[in-house]
């Protein structure tokens, strides 16, 4: 197919597969895979769509979207309102986004066009995935037509530790493309009120603003920059000034994991890029699994992980006072210390109380989630909601969710680390030794840090203790070794039932057992039995503490045996 050029018409023979939610064509054959029907006559002119065919906002429209996938498609009239590398995201007058992505590998080289840039036309290939919604995919960068605004990047802090009377410099590289610079300011608010608009003064294109002092402990300064160039087109950096802004709080004091932690924008410390010393408690130790967090009393902001290079860390355990000094950084969106040195002051103290919290509150996405980022947290009366979050992707990287509403599909991930210290396993492939967990088990509590990673937070449990009362929804034990002479499924007893019954039944020979429980409306409730068991009779016992009253069905599928029976739950 390297010999084919735009216009072509081609007849191929293939199979349609579906992945990670785009339709493709797989070619059957590795050599004369296809037949020319003619040569560069194609009308290869864009199709014109709103927006809106495609975005409401920042949800993905499927409708009408996925009957264009893969068209040659082109949106007219966009600002550019964010970058990530070489791609951009842009927007319509209605706010509908939609990212400029790079599928051709064509401009990749290419610096994008800053945000406020206005663009009269892109068109290019819309592509889409599982993950990422749709995206429209140029060719080459003579697919987008770009007005450039100014170019507002290397935003630069000058005072890292500001106190109360500290005149604070804010420094940042101002360029444009077409024309000059005709204006560069920077707004700040002191604690909410605003606090003025500062011009900038430049040389050799590093423009300058100095916020005053504060003359005031403890207080939050915001700010942002915006430059006009001589064409009228204006750049805000950060481009969203109401969600990211630059901001710092002055502290006449020593700096706590607090202060290093704290964000009013769940983005980056304030401290990112600079080096800090702060003190806490040591709540995990290389033997959890092989992450270190450390905590100043508790609360929200309070702990923070730290990274070491120190082949002496080992020495580190639960309980230890510990002195850190290291640099700040997001590693994957999760504020890390990266150590250069730590002392440790005392050891065998008493670790901070786990702070108590809902798992909704701190799962992804949740409204707490970062200010308990890296703290050790409890949450109580949970239960397991799924047992495989990333089932997606078809990975199982340990990680079953958990919630306080049984009726969730999805809740705070609780991820096995170390899963030689814990001893529950979601995996059924992995059950040596473990007990294997099954929707809608329950928990008294759960114990751990809460993480970030792969775009997820996570709670941590650093051992067995840290599970606390669990209560399973179902038990499997062989009752009788005999070899049954058929296959059978009697009824639960007791019946009716309150929260607890037991189902039996016999198998004759080696067969794959699925036992499931069903609602009414014939929707699965839970798969009580799912592997291959050995001839013999068995007793399975159900707790249905977290459903309702009323009839439901069990079904036992053992080789090509199926059958199904009643039984009512009365409270």
């Amino acid at each position: 197919m390297d010999l084919l050029v735009e216009g072509d018409s081609i007849e191929v023979l293939g199979r349609i597969t579906e992945y990670r939610s785009l339709t493709q064509l797989e070619v059957l054959k590795q050599t004369d895979c296809y037949t020319l029907l003619s040569t560069s006559t194609a009308d290869l002119s864009p199709q014109v769509h709103p927006l809106s065919d495609f975005y409401l906002g920042t949800v993905v429209t499927r409708n009408p979207g996925e009957k264009y996938e893969s068209a040659f498609i082109r949106f007219n009239n966009l600002t550019v309102i964010s970058t990530t590398g070489a791609e951009f995201t842009v927007a319509d007058a209605n706010g509908n986004q939609i990212t400029v992505d790079d599928q051709s590998n064509q401009i990749f080289s290419v610096t994008p066009p800053p945000p406020g840039s206005q663009i009269s036309f892109v068109q290019g290939f819309i592509f889409t995935n599982s993950a990422s919604g749709w995206t429209i995919n140029p060719r080459t960068t003579a697919d987008y037509s770009v007005a450039f605004a100014p170019s507002i990047t290397n935003v630069v802090r000058q005072d890292t530790f500001p106190t109360s009377t500290s005149a604070v410099p804010i420094k940042a590289k101002i360029t444009t493309k077409s024309s000059t610079i005709t204006s560069a300011e920077l707004y700040y608010t002191v604690n909410g009120v605003f606090g003025g608009r500062l011009t900038m003064t430049t040389s050799d294109s590093i423009y300058t603003a100095t916020i005053p002092p504060t003359n005031q402990d403890s207080t939050l300064v915001i700010y942002y920059i915006r430059a006009v160039n001589g064409d009228g087109k204006v750049s805000v950096n950060p481009a969203d000034t109401v969600n990211e802004r630059y901001f710092y709080v002055t502290h006449n004091r020593p700096l706590m994991i607090q202060d290093v932690q704290f964000t009013p924008f769940n983005k980056a410390s304030s401290y990112n890029g600079n080096y800090v010393t702060v003190r806490g408690i040591a709540t995990t130790d290389r033997r959890d699994y092989g992450a270190i967090y450390i905590q100043n009393g508790t609360g929200p902001w309070s702990g923070i992980r730290i990274i070491s290079r120190d082949s002496k860390d080992t020495s580190i355990r639960r309980g230890d006072d510990l002195t850190v000094r290291g640099y700040v950084r997001e590693q994957f969106n999760l504020t890390v210390l990266d150590t250069i040195t730590f002392i440790i002051n005392s050891s065998g103290n008493f670790l901070p109380q786990p702070t108590k919290v809902k798992a909704g509150d701190v799962k992804t996405n949740g409204p707490l989630a970062e200010a308990y980022e890296s703290v050790l947290l409890k949450v109580d009366s949970v239960y397991v909601v799924n047992l495989n979050e990333d089932a997606s992707s078809n990975s199982n990287f340990g990680e079953f969710g958990v919630l306080e509403d049984s009726s969730k599909t999805s809740g705070l991930r609780v991820d096995d680390l170390n899963p030689s210290r814990l001893p529950f396993t979601n995996d059924t492939s992995r059950t040596k030794g473990k007990i294997q967990l099954h929707r809608k088990d329950f928990f008294t509590s759960i114990i751990g840090p809460l993480d970030y990673s792969f775009n997820n937070y996570k709670l941590l449990p650093r051992d067995s203790a840290d599970f606390v009362g669990y209560r399973a929804i179902t038990s499997v034990q062989m009752v009788d070794y005999k070899v049954p002479d058929r296959f059978a499924l009697s009824q639960n007893y007791p019946n009716p039932f309150n929260p607890l019954t037991t189902i039996y039944y016999s198998i004759p020979s080696a067969s794959p057992v699925v036992l499931k429980v069903f609602n009414l409306l014939g929707q699965e409730i839970v798969t009580l039995v799912n592997t291959v068991q050995s001839s013999g009779t068995y007793a399975v016992t159900f707790n249905a503490s977290a459903l309702a009253s009323g009839v439901y069905f069990y079904q036992l599928q053992a080789g090509s045996f199926v059958s199904t029976k009643k039984m009512l739950l009365v409270r």
